[in-house]
């Protein structure tokens, strides 16, 4: 069977509603996904409907929080939850005020930098409960402040970037603790190699799985990463973290049992 265990919607920042997801996902030939939104848990059931009335693609409930560690960003991303634990809905609340914040305040420094960009201008789809930078870096190729998204991020709003505001989101710890509470477990999404030093601190706080699997990492560090995980106890996932667009092509890139086996095991679902 072909997973992809990290896609996006319009629910936060893809290009294609949950429904729509799915229906590209059964055409790519996978068998199974997780929609993993920004911080919302709001396009699960829409892509469980979809999957019922389609057939051929089954979908793990997910999610991708925004927190934070040490100073710095971390995503973590959350699997097979209860979707309506009350505690994990406060987490994706703390994450969304924080999301709301940054973007006001990212608003703040472009207007000092001449740019003029209202909240109004940031737009995205009806469903999107989750705005964020990809939102503000499309709303500044539509006014020809940037020619495209990796130049606004590179000019404006990328990490560095003057316009850059870090994110304020609750501490990973917390994201973990209220994951795992919802009976779900916690991987984090897309560490670095550095990060790997900090497996065993969060393994200790309830971290079970990395995302060592992604076409961004070439397969010697993939598997420096992964030798990483296991020997702190944790198993490992793949994802393409594919928000929409053809680079990659839905299901061109994708994990199979033999490398999520031990996943696989702990949501419950037999390939």
């Amino acid at each position: 069977m072909h997973l992809d265990l990290h896609l996006h919607s319009t629910c936060s920042d893809g290009s294609l509603a949950p429904r729509e997801v799915v229906v590209a996902s059964r055409r790519a030939g996978l068998g199974a996904i997780a929609l993993a939104d920004h911080d919302t848990v709001a396009g699960v059931e829409p892509a469980r409907a979809a999957a019922t009335a389609h057939g051929g693609v089954r979908v793990i409930p997910a999610a991708e929080f925004t927190c934070g560690l040490d100073g710095a960003e971390v995503h973590l991303l959350g699997y097979a939850f209860r979707l309506d634990d009350p505690g994990l809905a406060a987490i994706a609340e703390r994450a969304g005020a924080a999301r709301r914040d940054r973007l006001a305040a990212m608003l703040v420094r472009l207007r000092d930098l001449g740019v003029g960009l209202t909240a109004e201008d940031v737009t995205a789809e009806p469903e999107c409960v989750s705005i964020g930078r990809m939102h503000l870096a499309r709303a500044l190729v539509r006014r020809r402040v940037a020619s495209s998204v990796t130049d606004a991020f590179a000019r404006f709003i990328g990490e560095h970037a003057p316009a850059f505001v870090p994110s304020s989101g609750p501490a990973v710890a917390d994201a973990i603790a209220a994951i795992n509470e919802a009976g779900g477990c916690a991987v984090w999404a897309h560490p670095s190699l550095e990060d790997a030093r900090k497996f065993a601190q969060l393994r200790a706080a309830g971290l079970a799985g990395v995302e060592a699997l992604r076409p961004s990492l070439d397969p010697v560090n993939s598997s420096a990463m992964e030798e990483s995980a296991r020997a702190e106890g944790l198993f490992v996932t793949g994802g393409s973290d594919w928000h929409g667009g053809t680079r990659p092509a839905l299901g061109s890139w994708f994990v199979t049992e033999r490398h999520v086996g031990e996943f696989l095991e702990r949501v419950g679902i037999q390939a």
